[in-house]
This record gives structure tokens, sequence and C-alpha cells, in this order.
């Protein structure tokens, strides 16, 4: 795989999308060694809204979810500078009670004791934007989750890594 313009989109939970820019996000799916994917698929359930959705031009990419105690993703890249760009909504809690989790790039803890309904409320986009170096061929993105009782707070709607 040559370093030039690497752009991958990933639709968690989800089918094939061709944003409102003509930009295509892939279907989910278990990871594929050379390429890309979630490690632990089985383990992790999705979820789904047919709630309309604030604060973004494309409201299919935010009603689905990945969801689970943890979520692995391994994407099989060349060495080098990628910015990472993680897509949340909370679709299922209405409430401040909402799921936490810990979001790691490459091993760093991006995001701590984050609760994305704190953040954007209810059915309401929110992206993060990481940039991270890929040194061993690959690029994993780690989601946690650790709320009680349900310990499933680990939750996104949408990956995507691009070489900077």
């Amino acid at each position: 795989m040559s370093k030039q313009n690497i752009c991958i989109r990933v639709n968690l939970g989800g089918q094939e999308y061709q944003d409102k820019e003509g930009k295509i996000w892939y279907a989910d799916k278990e990871y594929i060694e050379g390429s890309w994917g979630c490690l632990n698929l089985p383990e992790t359930d999705v979820l789904t809204t047919f709630d309309p959705i604030s604060n973004t031009k494309d409201p299919q990419l935010f009603q689905s979810m990945r969801m689970g105690e943890k979520i692995l993703y391994r994407f099989d890249l060349p060495d080098g500078d990628y910015k990472i760009k993680l897509l949340f909504a909370e679709i299922y809690w209405e409430t401040s009670a909402a799921e936490q989790q810990n979001v790691y790039i490459q091993g760093r803890r991006v995001l701590k004791n984050f609760n994305i309904f704190d953040e954007a409320g209810h059915d309401k986009a929110l992206e993060k934007s990481f940039r991270t170096k890929v040194n061993q061929g690959y690029l994993e993105i780690k989601f946690v989750g650790y709320s009680l009782p349900m310990h499933s707070g680990a939750r996104a709607c949408a990956i995507e890594v691009q070489s900077i």
C-alpha cells in the first residue's frame, strides 16, 4: 500500500454510505490481515435509530453505532503521520447518566471519561480529531467502556483515517 493520499472511512455498524460531499464510507467489517476492520466484532453490538440527527449534513452516518464493553479497530497502513477523525452521536441515552468510555489511539489515551451526551446531548453529531504516527505498519483504535451496570459504554458511529 503506498502512502499517497490514504483515506479510509468506515461507517461503524452501518452499510456503505456516500456522504453529501461524495465521499464513500465503507460498510463496517471484521478485521482482515493486510486491510482493516474490527478485531473483536463478535463481542460487540450494533445500535441504530431512525431519529433525526442534528449538527451534521449527513445524519445517516450517525444513525448507527458499534457498541460494547470494548471495541478494537486495526488498520494495516504504511508508516507515517495520520489524522484520525472519530464520529459520535448519543442515539440511545437521553440523560447525562449515559455511558462513559476511554478512547486510545496507538495505545495513547486521547479521550478520558468521555461521555457523548455530556458534550453533545441526544441525537446530535459530534466529531473529534487527532493526529498520530504509524511506525509498525498498523494503526490501532480502542474504545473501552466502563459505565455500570451495563459496561457497554464503548460506542462510536464512524472512523476516518487519513494520511497527512
